[in-house]
């Protein structure tokens, strides 16, 4: 799948989609600016068939959001037809669509803690606290629909390969409200932030995006 239309779709649809208050206060996302979310920066994604994308890279920052600005083309029309299903009040900057050819920016606030998505009304959703344990939930409403995700998994030692080395991480369930995919699951490491995404579509199929921050 594409990995920027769908990664736009989902780490949107998955960075697109919520605000929390927990008991725990793991909404409240703490801790030192992260690298990864510094001006130049840019996150590379793995090859997919029948997509041309380029990297996400950090254009300005701002207090502690970071605005991440990607674009990226597609031979298969049905993954611009997912992401222009997603409503503009759950996606967290601009989408602009012509043809075949997406440009999107990405509001988000990234820590050594955690990664948040930023919504156009100031409003946030935390993608993953790394102090969270399995079971835990960050969800918001968004356009009046009510918006969730949950860890599903945290490593307890390094057993995910990644970058030519196992490294520790979180998974993070993102529940889809966008038509063609059931869910997504994001792959974060404490270091190295999101290293990959699992897509689960309705057809039955999962598409794997690798990417290195």
């Amino acid at each position: 799948m594409k990995p920027k239309i769908f990664s736009l779709t989902i780490l949107f649809s998955a960075f697109s989609a919520f605000t929390s208050c927990q008991k725990d206060d793991l909404s409240v996302l703490g801790g030192s600016q992260s690298p990864v979310g510094e001006v130049g920066h840019t996150i590379s994604w793995g090859p997919i068939q029948g997509v041309a994308v380029k990297g996400m890279t950090v254009t300005k920052l701002e207090g502690d959001v970071s605005t991440f600005s990607c674009s990226g083309s597609t031979t298969n029309s049905t993954y611009i037809d997912i992401l222009k299903a997603v409503p503009t009040e759950r996606f967290p900057g601009t989408v602009t669509i012509s043809g075949n050819t997406v440009n999107a920016t990405v509001n988000a606030k990234i820590t050594d803690e955690g990664a948040q998505v930023v919504f156009n009304d100031g409003s946030k959703l935390t993608l993953v606290n790394y102090n969270s344990k399995v079971g835990d939930k960050y969800s918001a409403k968004v356009g009046g629909v009510t918006l969730e995700n949950e860890v599903i998994e945290k490593s307890t030692e390094d057993d995910f390969y990644w970058g030519g080395m196992y490294i520790k991480v979180i998974k993070v369930r993102y529940k889809s409200h966008s038509p063609g995919i059931l869910h997504v699951d994001a792959i974060y490491n404490h270091k190295f932030a999101l290293v990959g995404l699992d897509v689960y579509l309705e057809d039955g199929t999962v598409k794997y995006i690798g990417c290195t921050c």
